[in-house]
């Protein structure tokens, strides 16, 4: 598997009042032969995200389509567990509805912030989204008192594998308190009922990291394949990748994607949040650059399996 980078594809400077920058937390879907739909986080002027978007072309990605001119889903009711922030956890497409599952903050006063899953669904090809519920689906539960979002789902033999990410803990990191979660496994069968247990899947290295996150499925030939976000201790955040022939067991192999930071530019201390989608014959990787894509969001392109 040989990836290489493409270059940024776009950078958020003042598009709205509520998207003033960032380009946080991509996630990719082909909406037809030549459109790929770009969800991202959006950044006001007080830092909270709502979710917009952005279509470029399938033929060449850097060649931006439309941007959207107002949030695609934004902020949960006060009080509700996204009312301070709602950013794209992945984006699955069944018969005429298009799922789009997110991750929900909500400020607290113990600890800075508490994040869990929501989904909502559109029926008009992913241009406006209705909540499934104003609770999360993948909720509190023992496995993540803090954290339990991030899902991404994979949908075979008419049962979903549920990947995602849980965590209790805070360490401080650069004389700051920061999550810590590892990634698990569970299923549902309808993508919407989640169970509040999952199995452990990948856990961070604690000498090196302080948490993986948002993980996301795809299947590349007989290969079940994961990518994810990897938070180091030296904050140079990174994204890694597992492999698995089951989607039960599997193998950490970041090395193998040699997507790394550049000496200097706008993905030169972040690669971060991968997302990965087929289009036409090709695979791309979509991630956001330095300070969770402050300076832009770009991609890479799979020229070798």
């Amino acid at each position: 598997m040989k990836w290489e980078k493409k270059g940024l594809i776009f950078k958020a400077e003042n598009q709205s009042d509520w998207w003033k920058s960032h380009t946080q937390s991509p996630i990719a879907m082909p909406l037809d032969d030549n459109r790929i739909r770009i969800y991202v986080g959006a950044f006001d002027q007080f830092g909270t995200t709502r979710i917009g978007c952005v279509d470029v072309s399938i033929q060449d990605p850097k060649k931006i389509l439309r941007v959207s001119e107002k949030p695609i889903l934004d902020l949960g009711r006060p009080g509700t567990f996204d009312e301070d922030g709602v950013f794209p956890a992945s984006v699955y497409r069944q018969g005429t509805k298009t799922y789009l599952y997110y991750t929900g903050f909500q400020k607290e006063h113990s600890v800075r912030y508490t994040m869990f899953g929501g989904l909502a669904i559109s029926e008009d090809q992913g241009n406006t989204f209705k909540r499934v519920s104003e609770v999360p689906i993948t909720d509190r539960s023992d496995e993540g008192l803090y954290f339990r979002g991030g899902p991404s789902v994979l949908n075979e033999n008419n049962k979903f594998k549920v990947y995602y990410s849980a965590g209790s803990e805070w360490v401080e990191v650069n004389d700051r308190m920061r999550p810590c979660y590892n990634i698990y496994q569970t299923e549902s069968l309808d993508g919407i009922e989640i169970s509040r247990q999952g199995t452990l899947i990948l856990e961070y290295d604690k000498n090196r990291e302080h948490g993986l996150g948002r993980p996301q499925i795809i299947k590349i030939g007989d290969t079940y394949q994961l990518f994810f976000c990897v938070r180091t201790l030296d904050m140079c955040y990174k994204m890694g990748c597992a492999q698995s022939k089951d989607g039960i067991s599997w193998q950490r192999c970041d090395e193998k994607l040699g997507i790394y930071h550049a000496k200097e530019g706008w993905d030169s201390s972040m690669v971060y949040f991968p997302s990965v989608t087929k289009a036409g014959n090709k695979y791309f990787i979509f991630y956001c650059g330095n300070d969770y894509g402050r300076d832009g969001l770009g991609y890479a392109e799979l020229i070798e399996e």
